[in-house]
């Protein structure tokens, strides 16, 4: 008799657990002991002007070079949902979520990755001038840190 508790692919999937986190609760523990809570003003505000230029960058980078649908998606998942509920409020499939977002995989071409929002803007980024100069002012302004 044949064990039907079992799915084949119970073997070779492996399982993934979303956490919904809110993006004050994920600054606070990134920053709790980082370079805004120290008592140098001027080092601090340089920070946070450069993190604040990074995120415009980032976002532009989003709205200009990647499809309506990866920028919609990205925007959900920054405001805290799960791929499950933005497949939801987006009358899909959650595989389709986690396509626009990691890409699809052809396997009859050595298992290569395309079209997904993760690769495109890693691409993107390295490409930047702008977001490369913030970087690099951000790595300088970590340097002037002593911890």
């Amino acid at each position: 008799m044949v064990d039907r508790t079992k799915n084949r692919s119970d073997h070779y999937q492996n399982i993934f657990a979303e956490l919904p986190y809110s993006n004050e609760m994920m600054a606070e523990f990134a920053e709790r002991d980082g370079i805004t809570t120290r008592n140098d003003p001027e080092l601090r505000e340089r920070y946070l002007d450069a993190k604040e230029r990074l995120r415009l960058a980032f976002w532009r980078l989003i709205d200009e070079q990647l499809t309506d649908r990866q920028t919609e998606v990205l925007k959900l998942l920054c405001k805290g949902l799960t791929q499950i509920e933005i497949a939801n409020k987006l009358n899909v499939n959650q595989s389709s979520i986690t396509k626009s977002i990691n890409g699809n995989c052809d396997y009859k071409n050595g298992k290569r990755v395309y079209g997904g929002a993760k690769k495109k803007l890693i691409r993107l980024v390295e490409k930047d001038k702008e977001i490369q100069e913030i970087l690099k002012e951000l790595t300088e302004i970590n340097s002037e840190y002593e911890y």
